[in-house]
């Protein structure tokens, strides 16, 4: 499509292009015509010198025609929007090429576009460079396109945030959202808000369609691998300003675990963190921080030395001696670097009472109990033990006493007494049951008020004499305390020697309930261990015993190391080898684990990603009030209220849009149900992942030469010069009318001589 910058040249150029023809006509002679018989003969040689005289003529004349046609179009200085019909070519390189002053010049383009804007405010655009952060850079970037725009234009302002994809009242209104606009940590990817602005630009009726993406191109940002671009029809002229750093340094506290997040008094709180950093060889000291902002006191420090390059590594720090309360504070760098918000990591964790686990055992009861009396006193637990005998005759008082019941080989049971275990965990505590010898009335283990409890019925025992049987642990709250052990790439299954602690009979667990989930299974892929939410409390079953005192392995070797003596058969084979051998520091976390899930424990989390719903679990001790305060990192408050069925307190992001700022919170009531409960936000792991992305991923969302990748406004200049009015083409008409020029001189010549 061709636009002229002075079309009466160009008119007046047609209209002079009649002179020639004026001319060869009147200067035309009359040939007189003369009858020669002798030259009849010749005749038909005369016709066909003739029409080649007329053709050449002819020839001539357009010759001398276009030299006047070119002379007007060239001095009308056209000017071609190949745009239009090759899109590519809008965004080819100018290299080299001549651009004309009024080409380039964008306040001279009065035909008005619908523009969108797309602004990453992700937090990683915080990062500062050239003393001002990625996000001060694209929103002086994008300042700067609106002024270009011509007038009347159509203008949205978007970004990753939660915004309305709709085209602002005006100019002004727009500059407005583009100044107004902060970060975010609960925001979208931008290929999702370039993806929203595009159907945005399909809407409009206006001609001329611009996308303007400003971002720092980082990885987190966009998707690999797209099967379809993320624009849905082409005609767009879409510009991607990279506005971020080549070489970043930067270090972030990330991955981190706080194990346990609720404690027991003077237990020991460890945290295990990922330290990684990007750039030259450093050196980074991490502090471990307790309290709040003016009252802060360093507990502990250790220094972390990084090679060039991008490089991880682990770090663990151990807090002691802490009293009952809540906490908080947080680990951060000694000194930081050009991208503060990842700089610290922000905790919470509460330290509670000790808790109170009764556990019921077989005569003698304090040998029975030994083991996992033992795993929980280390943990630390307060454990008594007591005989079946007892349990029918307490009242659900009494048992209120206890945080946990835990039935060790119980014998069969009255269903009055299974249905006290039942409402005892409806209550909302725990009740667990490990499943042995004892078990051989199947009638009494499977009533209906026995199976509310197990969450299963019995069916047989099984066994495998020769060992080649172990557990094979899922994801569930009662292996907590192993997650962070080992290499936390591998499953679960494989981080700890599992297959070490072999088992050698169980009892095979049917007709789960509906309410049961397996925690874990034996390696044949039976169900090992069985946890339950019963009302507002929490059941275990564990398939296999952690009672026997003594017994004979396969070899004719004891358990003790001792020979069989006592009590002990010769030939009786144990049930497993949980609490002996080389790896039975592993029985110590599962006891762990499970006691705390009894206990209420393990499901109480305190520290959450920015964007997911956080839920506070209540304590059994803790009364759930009608309503209460959150106090935020930036000084608000907002109000909550509490699920007291459920006993907790349910916080979303999505609907309490001011709970997106990464910190240490607070929630507080008043009156009877006093409540003081903190816990912590912080940015998921890998938003701050500085690292490009290759450009083959634009290609996948744009299609490969539908965009243009700019990084300075002179280059968005020159692109829309030839996308807006096109390129001056001034050059090459002069060389066109000089070489049409020559070729009438050259035909002329030849013709008249």
């Amino acid at each position: 499509m061709f636009v002229f910058t002075t079309l009466s040249l160009f008119l007046g150029g047609l209209a002079a292009a009649a002179v020639p023809v004026v001319f060869h006509f009147l200067m035309q002679g009359k040939p007189k015509q003369i009858t020669f018989p002798a030259l009849m003969f010749i005749s038909q040689h005369i016709e066909t010198h003739r029409r080649k005289l007329q053709l050449k003529q002819i020839l001539l004349l357009t010759l001398r025609i276009l030299i006047v046609v070119l002379l007007g179009f060239a001095l009308a200085r056209p000017l071609l929007k190949l745009g239009d019909f090759l899109p590519n070519l809008a965004f080819s390189s100018p290299n080299g090429g001549f651009v004309s002053s009024l080409a380039t010049s964008l306040g001279s383009q009065d035909a008005p576009v619908a523009a969108a804007i797309v602004i990453d405010n992700s937090l990683r655009m915080e990062y500062v460079a050239e003393n001002k952060t990625r996000l001060d850079a694209a929103k002086k970037f994008a300042a700067w396109i609106l002024d270009q725009l011509p007038q009347n234009s159509s203008v949205a302002v978007l970004s990753c945030g939660s915004d309305t994809n709709v085209f602002q009242v005006d100019k002004l209104a727009a500059a407005e959202k583009i100044s107004r606009l902060q970060s975010t940590a609960v925001g979208k990817p931008v290929c999702e808000a370039v993806k929203n602005a595009a159907a945005l630009l399909q809407s409009s009726e206006l001609e001329e369609r611009e996308l303007y993406v400003i971002t720092d191109l980082s990885e987190p940002g966009w998707t690999a691998g797209s099967a379809e671009n993320t624009l849905p029809a082409a005609g767009f002229g879409v510009f991607v300003v990279d506005v971020g750093v080549s070489e970043p340094v930067n270090a972030v506290i990330q991955k981190v675990t706080i194990n346990p997040e609720s404690a027991a008094a003077e237990t020991p709180i460890r945290f295990n963190m990922t330290v990684s950093h990007t750039g030259p060889a450093a050196s980074k000291s991490v502090e471990l921080v307790l309290g709040s902002e003016g009252k802060e006191t360093v507990r502990m420090t250790k220094t972390v030395d990084f090679p060039s390059g991008h490089s991880q590594k682990p770090l663990t720090m151990m807090l002691a001696g802490t009293k009952t309360g809540v906490y908080q504070g947080k680990l951060r760098f000694s000194a930081g670097d050009a991208l503060p918000i990842d700089d610290q990591y922000w905790f919470s964790f509460a330290v509670e009472p000790m808790q109170q686990f009764l556990l019921l055992a077989q005569p003698p009861v304090r040998d029975s109990a030994r083991y996992f009396r033992q795993a929980l006193e280390v943990v630390p637990f307060a454990v008594e033990t007591m005989p079946f005998s007892e349990l029918p005759g307490l009242t659900p008082l009494e048992l209120q006493k206890y945080n946990a019941v835990v039935l060790l080989d119980p014998p069969p049971l009255q269903p009055t007494v299974w249905k006290k275990l039942a409402d005892y965990a409806s209550a909302g505590y725990g009740v667990g049951v490990f499943l042995g010898t004892n078990a051989d009335s199947l009638p009494s283990f499977n009533n209906p008020a026995a199976t509310e409890v197990l969450g299963a019925k019995l069916v047989r025992q099984a066994r495998n004499p020769d060992g080649e049987l172990w557990l094979l642990p899922g994801l569930s709250p009662v292996f907590a305390p192993a997650y962070s052990l080992g290499d936390t790439t591998l499953p679960l299954s494989e981080r700890l020697p599992w297959m070490t602690q072999t088992v050698f009979r169980y009892w095979h667990l049917n007709d789960l309930s509906p309410r049961s989930e397996i925690a874990a299974t034996f390696s044949d892929q039976r169900p090992a261990i069985l946890t339950q939410t019963l009302g507002r409390g929490h059941t275990v079953t564990v398939a296999t015993p952690v009672s026997e005192l003594s017994a004979e392995l396969p070899d004719g070797k004891m358990l003790d190391g001792k020979t069989a003596s006592g009590n002990t058969p010769p030939g009786k084979v144990p049930w497993n080898l949980w609490t002996r051998g080389e790896a039975s520091w592993m029985f110590v976390l599962l006891s762990e684990g499970i006691a705390r899930y009894l206990a209420g424990s393990a499901e109480r989390k305190y520290n959450f990603p920015i964007g997911e719903p956080a839920m506070i679990s209540l304590s059994s001790a803790s009364a759930a009030p009608a309503s209460c305060q959150l106090a935020t990192p930036d000084g608000k408050s907002v109000s909550l209220t509490p699920d007291a069925g459920k006993r907790q307190i349910h916080i979303d992001s999505q609907e309490k849009t001011d709970i997106v700022i990464p910190g240490n919170y607070r929630i507080r009531s008043g009156g009877k149900s006093a409540l003081d409960i903190g816990f912590s936000l912080n940015i998921p792991p890998g938003q701050t992942n500085l690292n490009k992305i290759d450009v083959k991923i634009l290609d996948g969302h744009f299609g490969a030469n539908n965009y243009r990748l700019v990084r300075t406004p002179q280059e968005i200049e020159r692109s829309l010069a030839r996308r807006r009015i096109g390129s001056e083409i001034y050059a090459l008409l002069m060389l066109l009318l000089a070489a049409v020029f020559a070729a009438e001189y050259i035909f002329a010549n030849r013709f008249y001589r």
